[in-house]
Order: structure tokens, then C-alpha cells, then sequence
């Protein structure tokens, strides 16, 4: 998410259509409080979802409320430091659950190391009483 600061007029696109600060068309709602009944406003299209909500807000009629325009780029702020926590949250987890993997898969591998160095021993032990068996053989036989 990003936040494209400064006046209104930087809310409409080429072809007129007022924008959130996702670059997407604004919704259009009527206001319900007694101060502004009835008065229509654009906001962003995910001002129900609050994690994806830029917090965009402009009058249909164009008028600016004292503070609107500090409040807007301060809120959009914090919901791109929150997505972005959000966001490293989920690559932390991630690279747990990925970690998680790799050490599991390193323990199989040092078993299966464990049982080649046996397997190996055994072998060489073989060859061994072999090698012995076929001298006391051949001392035998001379």
C-alpha cells in the first residue's frame, strides 16, 4: 500500500474517476451523522476490511474539514506500517515453519550417516575375519 499525499485533485486518475490511495475507484456513501445527513463521501472500496482499508475520505462536494487532510496521510501511515507488520509477521512464520523443516530433515541425514558409518564398520570387520580365514587357510595348506 502506498499513500499518495497532497490535495484532492491528486485523488482523480486520467479520466476523472476519484481514486483511493490504492490507485482503485472510491465508493460512494451517504453520511448518517445529524451534523451531515444525507451528504455523499467517497471512500476506499475495502473501508469494511480493516487491514485492507487506506482510510481514503473525501466529500462528494469537494470541501476539506479541518484536519481531514492531516489525519488521511497520518492514518494511511500507520496502516502501511501495520500491513507491513503484518507482512513480516507472516515471512517470520514462514521461515520458522521452513527452518522447522530443514533441521528435521538434517537429523534423518545425520542418522542415515550414523547407519552407513555401522553398516561401513561392519563391512571392514567382515573383510577382516575374511582376509583371516583365508591366511590361516593358506598357512594350512603350506
Amino acid at each position: 500500500m502506498s499513500h499518495r499525499g497532497g490535495s484532492s485533485s491528486r485523488s482523480e486518475n486520467s479520466i476523472g474517476v476519484v481514486c483511493c490511495y490504492h490507485n482503485l475507484p472510491a465508493v460512494t456513501n451517504r453520511a448518517g451523522t445529524e451534523s451531515n445527513s444525507g451528504r455523499r463521501f467517497y471512500v476506499c472500496k475495502f473501508w469494511m476490511v480493516p487491514k485492507k482499508n487506506c482510510n481514503f475520505f473525501r466529500w462528494v462536494d469537494g470541501a476539506v474539514d479541518e484536519g481531514d487532510a492531516s489525519n488521511s496521510g497520518i492514518d494511511s501511515t500507520i496502516l502501511n506500517l501495520q500491513e507491513n507488520l503484518r507482512l513480516a509477521e507472516a515471512k517470520a512464520e514462514r521461515r520458522k515453519k521452513e527452518r522447522k523443516i530443514v533441521v528435521q530433515e538434517l537429523r534423518k541425514v545425520n542418522n542415515d550417516v550414523r547407519v552407513i558409518r555401522h553398516m561401513f564398520a561392519v563391512v571392514i570387520f567382515l573383510n577382516v575375519a575374511l582376509l583371516a580365514v583365508v591366511l590361516a587357510n593358506r598357512s594350512s595348506m603350506i
